[in-house]
């Protein structure tokens, strides 16, 4: 992609407005040193130096989508807790509209908690809830997604498995999208993976792209075979399958098979990359690109993010200074 052509793409993807539903969370760091191994067990000792919460999962996604300059709702469910409320603050703060919460008291608003000495991760802790939501108040999501879709391009679906997502709400948002023509992205997990069939882009790293083609797919060719199985059995238009430092290999609808080079950068921190390709590549289908230019676009965004310790976005400004 040229630079003419990728100036073009973020100031077309500035005029996108779209939709996030899915598993919003906070993502906490612990952030310290570690200079001494604890006399108690053989783990390191980290002293804490700050803590900082930031919006995670499907509101991460989000924050991605707001910081490419779009505009974006964000539809999830959350608990009736601290976390909730931090994660609406950080929102407002975000201008993100609409800002739907719905608040489930039977569950724990999901908080990942990174513990970081110097730039390396050494521990996470997950409190979360992945029961899927009950009948009444998946009744009461759907309605709320029903009401923010009118006026946008695309609907983003988030899948973190955390139940708000699940084979039995899946196919009722797929076909509100199609009553409103809207561009489908949706960064799957293996176990829902059938029930996304016919979206627009599906994008699945490569441990998911081997659980749901059951082989191996650990380099392009055989992400490449892995791409064209899932493409074909779930009828995408598009499937990107993201190999890390590899790349990705897209499998468009047609047979187009393209290996998409990551762009060489010093790795600090992968966490949030996922969330920077899938917002990056929606966006770009969502503002006219081919499927090749949205993997293009969306390999520039991970590479900006890679480059940050902790779950990062990327600006235009960045994007473009990734091709000098």
């Amino acid at each position: 992609m040229t630079t003419e052509r990728l100036r073009e793409l973020l100031a077309a993807i500035a005029r996108v407005r779209t939709l996030v539903v899915g598993d919003a969370m906070v993502d906490e760091y612990v952030w310290g040193r570690a200079e001494r191994v604890s006399p108690e067990a053989p783990v390191l000792v980290v002293r804490c130096e700050r803590e900082t919460q930031v919006p995670g999962g499907a509101a991460n996604v989000v924050h991605c989508i707001q910081a490419l300059k779009a505009s974006v709702g964000l539809c999830a469910v959350v608990g009736q807790d601290a976390a909730a409320e931090l994660l609406r603050a950080r929102l407002r703060e975000l201008r993100v509209d609409p800002v739907v919460l719905l608040a489930d008291p039977h569950r724990p608003t999901t908080v990942k908690t990174r513990v970081v000495a110097g730039r390396q991760q050494v521990l996470r802790i997950d409190r979360e809830e992945r029961a899927p939501l009950s009948a009444a108040l998946a009744n009461q999501f759907d309605q709320a997604v029903e009401a923010a879709l009118p006026g946008r391009q695309g609907l983003l679906l988030s899948d973190y498995d955390k139940g708000v997502l699940t084979p039995l709400s899946i196919p009722g948002l797929l076909r509100a999208a199609r009553r409103h023509e809207l561009r489908v992205a949706v960064n799957a997990k293996p176990r829902h993976a059938a029930a996304y069939r016919g979206v627009g882009l599906l994008t699945v790293n490569r441990l998911e792209a081997e659980a749901i083609a059951g082989h191996p797919a650990d380099d392009s060719e055989r992400a490449a075979k892995a791409a064209t199985e899932i493409q074909t059995r779930l009828d995408c238009e598009a499937v990107l399958v993201t190999l890390g430092a590899q790349g990705a290999v897209l499998r468009e609808k047609g047979g187009t098979v393209t290996h998409v080079p990551a762009v060489a950068v010093e790795v600090f921190d992968p966490a949030g990359a996922g969330d920077t390709t899938i917002a990056a590549a929606h966006l770009a289908l969502c503002a006219g690109s081919t499927p090749h230019e949205a993997a293009e676009l969306a390999m520039l965004a991970a590479a900006v993010v890679v480059r940050k310790v902790g779950v990062a976005t990327a600006t235009p400004e960045e994007v473009l200074a990734m091709v000098g």
